[in-house]
Formats: structure tokens, sequence, C-alpha cells
């Protein structure tokens, strides 16, 4: 007998709710917690950001990649040729902080924190930065540490595909218009001792590479010590507890160190 399994369904969460308070507040701190800890990986709706700032900043994004292509690696030199870029990069930037915002306070309930938990200690005043594709075009701190985010929020050029890692296999994550594809990043998993987990993701294959994507970087502030949570109890397999801090990444009592990989 051939048994016929359906592929693992990525989240979608209407993060809208969470705006209307109780209960749906809770109720949409429990999808993210679940979403987090069970794929790293989760598209969230209703996010509040202008789908026409995203359309703005996404054609601005292929004019951009045309320039820095075109120069050599200068662009940056060129943008007075891109009217508007720095206001809809700023624009944008601005109000994906305050969306980084509002997940880690969705993440704190569902983790039963304080609302509050995660700004009064990491990302008060986060370290954020923007790329266009890979390109760097805005931010705290453009030549970001690998290993230093919270959170990764992206926004797929059209047609663009993306899939995660999960259960052993690649599985394809379903394009909806709209939608911000949420990623835990390796600080977050970090902080809560493996409970949410930091998928492998990578674009689906084939994609052509120069199609433009958005993809925003949520880390903690500079200054943040990053000691795990201790009311968040460790993932089952043997997951290590090592308080970091930072910037650089390093365990804070012992700064000799390299960064865990």
């Amino acid at each position: 007998m051939i048994t016929f399994l359906d592929p693992p369904r990525l989240p979608t969460i209407d993060l809208s709710l969470f705006d209307i308070g109780d209960p749906w507040r809770d109720h949409v701190a429990a999808q993210v917690d679940w979403a987090a800890s069970t794929f790293g990986l989760f598209q969230i709706l209703g996010h509040g950001v202008d789908p026409v700032l995203i359309d703005t900043l996404l054609d601005l994004g292929r004019k951009y990649i045309a320039l820095e292509e075109r120069v050599h690696g200068r662009g940056a030199e060129k943008l007075a040729d891109l009217p508007g870029f720095h206001d809809t990069v700023g624009e944008y930037t601005t109000t994906m902080t305050g969306l980084g915002h509002k997940l880690m306070t969705a993440m704190a309930r569902g983790l039963r924190l304080d609302d509050s938990f995660f700004v009064d200690r990491y990302s008060g005043n986060p370290v954020t930065s923007l790329r266009i594709r890979e390109y760097p075009v805005s931010g705290t701190r453009v030549d970001a540490v690998a290993g230093r985010g919270l959170l990764t929020i992206v926004k797929l050029g059209e047609s663009a595909g993306q899939q995660v890692f999960f259960d052993g296999q690649w599985i394809d994550v379903p394009a909806l218009p709209g939608a911000l594809l949420c990623y835990v990043g390796p600080v977050l998993e970090r902080l809560t001792h493996g409970h949410y987990v930091s998928a492998a993701h990578r674009l689906s294959p084939g994609d052509a590479r120069n199609r433009p994507s958005l993809s925003f970087e949520f880390e903690p502030a500079s200054d943040a010590v990053l000691a795990p949570v201790v009311a968040v109890r460790p993932r089952s397999g043997g997951w290590t507890e090592r308080p970091v801090t930072a910037m650089p990444w390093r365990p804070a009592a012992d700064s000799s160190r390299h960064r865990p990989g």
C-alpha cells in the first residue's frame, strides 16, 4: 500500500489581528510562537506596510541594481540619478523597524514574557540594514556580521520563489500577493535556547538572478548583552547555553573564542 503525504505548509499569519487587542493578540502571538519554533520562517499578511511603498522601492531597486552593475560597484556615487530613492529607502526602513518591534512583541507574548521584554533588553535601539538583492543601500551598519540577526523580513520580487529546509527536505514557500517573509535569526535562536529555529532557506532553483528583493535586517542594539532568556526552556537535544555580547559575537565570559558556527 502506497501512502501519499502532503508536503508541510508554511504558516501564514494575519498580523493585523494583533492590533485589535485581546483575545486576538494572544491568538496571533501563539501562531507566531508555533511558526518560529517549528519552521523558523513564516509569511505575514496585514503587516501594515503600504503596498505602494513596496512597489515603488522595488521599481527603484531595479534601477539601482542596473546602476550598480553598470558602474561596477560605484552605484552609490550615482544615486542622485534616482529621484526619490533616499526618501523611499528612509520611509521603508522606518516602517520596517516598527514592524520588527511588533513581531518581537508578539514573540515575547508567545513565550509568556512581558510584551516589552525584548525591547527593554535587546532591541530598544536596534541595528538595522536594508539590502536590495545583495546590495546594501542603508543601515546603521551595512557590513553586518553574519549571525547577529534577530529577524530578517523579506519582500521577494515578482515571481521569485523561496524554499525552506524543513524535516530533511526543501519545501516551497507559496507566493502570496502582498505577503512578507519573516525569518528567525541566529541570535533569536540562541536567546531562546533553540526554542525558535533559524532555518536554512534559498531562492527556488532556476529563479533569475536579476530579480530584485528587499531584505531588511533587524538586529539587537550594539551594546546589548545577549544572555539567553532564563524563562525559556532549552530545546531538547543538547542545546548549550552560551551568553554572548552583541558586537562582536563572542561568549561574554571569554572574548578570545570565535563566534559559534
